[in-house]
């Protein structure tokens, strides 16, 4: 509750000198540059290596809750900026390890794919959200709602109708779903963020890509025999 009213108390970015929220912004997309690479190089590694890889699938609701453990950690440690960095970077890698199972189920062309659109989606997105100077804030409720509505019917699809036509909606609602978390995202590290916190503002965006990227996957298909 502490952390929620600091957040809430702070001046925003917006609102601190030019000097200041440009190093903020500096922080964050360069952490974000370096989370991706880190969570890239831990699935190269992880598919390498095919004990652990093994050991990786044979254990991966453990590697699962390590993971969720984890960025809960860094949300605690975000304004403790070793600790802090620690956190994020170990979250992180382990998204990286637990997402190396899923790139065996797809073709190198459609991972390869997967990855440039997710770039290039953010990218263009992100420079949409600073340039256009409007408010997004609008856009919290509806993609919360379109989140447990996305769960919900992800875990329907899974366990009752098993439908191949319900799964590509969902990857496509997922899409369209992360790219407005990107937006929303983007618009309250501009305007609502403290420049104290670079760990959570580089967390929110690195889980917009992630999920995005995973959803364009599962989009573009091409698995394997």
């Amino acid at each position: 509750m502490q952390s929620v009213q600091n957040m809430r108390t702070a001046i925003p970015a917006a609102a601190a000198p030019l000097e200041e929220r440009m190093a903020f912004l500096r922080k964050v997309y360069g952490l974000l540059s370096i989370s991706v690479l880190m969570a890239a190089g831990a699935s190269w590694m992880t598919i390498s290596n095919e004990p652990f890889l093994r050991t990786v699938y044979n254990n991966y609701i453990l590697f699962i809750v390590l993971e969720i453990a984890a960025i809960f950690f860094a949300m605690w440690a975000r304004k403790k900026e070793t600790m802090g960095l620690v956190a994020l970077f170990s979250f992180t890698i382990l998204t990286g390890v637990t997402t190396a199972p899923v790139l065996l189920i797809y073709s190198g062309s459609t991972v390869t794919q997967a990855a440039v659109l997710t770039g290039l989606i953010f990218a263009g997105l992100s420079f949409y959200t600073i340039v256009s100077k409007r408010d997004f804030s609008f856009m919290g409720g509806m993609l919360t709602t379109g989140l447990v509505v996305l769960i919900i019917g992800g875990l329907l699809n899974t366990f009752i109708f098993k439908s191949s036509g319900i799964s590509f909606l969902y990857s496509a609602a997922g899409v369209f779903l992360f790219s407005g978390f990107i937006i929303y995202d983007t618009f309250n590290i501009l305007k609502r963020y403290p420049t104290d916190e670079y760990i959570s503002a580089t967390l929110s965006l690195y889980l917009d890509i992630l999920n995005l990227f995973l959803m364009l996957l599962h989009l573009l298909g091409g698995s394997r025999d």
